[in-house]
């Protein structure tokens, strides 16, 4: 597991330019005419998300959605964060807790997100996150208010992938 965090630390820290790069493209380029999710993904915002079922750790998780050319999910507004609950309850009859792609593993409170997005929004439950028992990553519809907590990395969660448009080219 520590591999696979320092892996995720080089892919934030070496992806921040490629993410700025991405974002003006899409301002530029209309991406939505462009982008056609594969099967089994939701088209929001120029990106691809996909909820994945299966219970894995953090690692295993961000693992399994780059095995997809994707990252566990960054999260950027708050009608984004509503779509990807809406995308969950599409295929789930509840809310389950589920990983994104936040992690403080790096430096402890600096949360930074595995596709190397910026950690400009977020949505954390009162009180949260607390690192309480050395929790460094993050799960989505957290307690009755659906908000985020942090959690330790080895726990079992579903997931939520993100593909951005520039990953078809």
């Amino acid at each position: 597991m520590t591999l696979t965090l320092l892996l995720v630390a080089m892919v934030v820290l070496t992806g921040a330019a490629d993410v700025a790069k991405q974002t003006e493209a899409e301002e530029d380029n209309g991406c939505v005419n462009r982008v056609v999710c594969p099967n089994g993904w939701t088209l929001y915002n120029c990106r691809c998300f996909r909820f994945v079922q299966k219970p894995l750790t953090w690692s295993e998780a961000e693992e399994n959605c780059q095995s997809m050319k994707a990252h566990l999910a960054s999260i950027h507004s708050a009608e984004e964060y509503q779509q990807i609950q809406k995308m969950i309850a599409d295929q789930t009859p509840v809310y389950p807790t589920a990983w994104l792609g936040g992690t403080d593993s790096v430096q402890e409170g600096e949360w930074l997100w595995a596709d190397g997005s910026c950690f400009l929004f977020s949505y954390w439950c009162q009180g949260e996150p607390n690192n309480h028992g050395n929790q460094h990553c993050l799960v989505m519809n957290y307690s009755e208010k659906k908000c985020w907590d942090d959690q330790k990395c080895d726990n079992k969660k579903q997931s939520v992938c993100v593909m951005s448009w520039s990953s078809f080219d």
